[in-house]
């Protein structure tokens, strides 16, 4: 007897079509479950050793004194973000500018790379005083600080992109006659943006890094200074409280990025299911 024609609903599935949904469920609940485990980790390890709040607070202490003084961490911490978000977008902006100029021009490559090595060899911390004397008690010191920190990692992955095109597509560009500043916008700054995105969530914790060093310096606000009078005073809770606070202020800035991210390279292949392995 002839074997019977396979019905539609027979059809071979792909061997984990049944799991996506469960899969990206796990994906997305991965990451808090890695938070979790961290600090239910932490908090069991201190109840275990019964280390002193000294040695090593409990999360669970430090997470309701915070809850406790919401406004206090409010106010010094809006005082921080306002500082490390005008020196992350300054970085940004120069490194831009100059990693525009370098991938247009080998004599400017040229000029400019050991400026880029002098800075990244120089530590930004000793340039804080002089930032104090040049603009006084101000903002200034602060986002110039952090604006270092952040700005070689923003510069070398900008040059990377900008030089990182599809040739034919150049030379497709300049076969129609296309300027180089239109060349600039339709292909090499579309190209270096995947490069500058990964840069930004790096630079998002250098920025608060350099503001908060800043205000080690020169300030009476901001989570720093609620850092540096904390560990003066002996003030347990509030120092790892600024910790926190300053770690989910970090956290928050990096998951911005990447919704921002993921809405402007809807075009790039590392936004497809396929690239990130879902």
């Amino acid at each position: 007897m002839a074997d019977r024609a396979p019905a539609p609903h027979d059809a071979e599935q792909p061997p984990d079509a049944p799991r996506r949904p469960l899969r990206r469920a796990l994906l997305l609940a991965a990451p808090f479950a890695g938070l979790t485990a961290f600090f239910v980790g932490w908090e069991l390890y201190v109840r275990i050793r019964d280390l002193r709040p000294l040695t090593l607070p409990r999360p669970s202490d430090v997470i309701r004194h915070v809850a406790e003084n919401p406004g206090f961490y409010a106010q010094n911490g809006w005082v921080t973000v306002q500082e490390a978000f005008w020196g992350f977008v300054l970085a940004f902006l120069v490194a831009l500018v100059v990693a525009t100029a370098m991938a247009h021009s080998q004599f400017m490559e040229r000029a400019t790379l050991p400026v880029i090595v002098l800075v990244q060899s120089t530590p930004v911390a000793v340039l804080v005083p002089i930032f104090l004397l040049w603009f006084g008690f101000s903002p200034w010191p602060k986002i110039l600080t952090a604006m270092l920190f952040a700005w070689v990692p923003f510069v070398a992955n900008a040059l990377i992109g900008l030089r990182s095109i599809d040739e034919d597509t150049h030379e497709l560009l300049r076969s129609v006659n296309a300027g180089r500043w239109e060349i600039y916008w339709r292909l090499r700054f579309p190209h270096s943006l995947p490069y500058l995105f990964a840069a930004g969530r790096i630079c998002v914790g250098l920025a608060l890094v350099g503001a908060v060093i800043g205000e080690f310096f020169n300030s009476r606000d901001g989570l720093g200074n609620a850092a540096r009078v904390a560990q003066s005073r002996l003030l347990v809770e509030q120092l790892w409280g600024s910790v926190f606070v300053l770690a989910f202020i970090g956290v928050a800035f990096v998951l911005l990025l990447i919704a921002a991210e993921k809405r402007v390279l809807r075009w790039h292949a590392s936004q497809s299911a396929d690239h990130r392995g879902v």
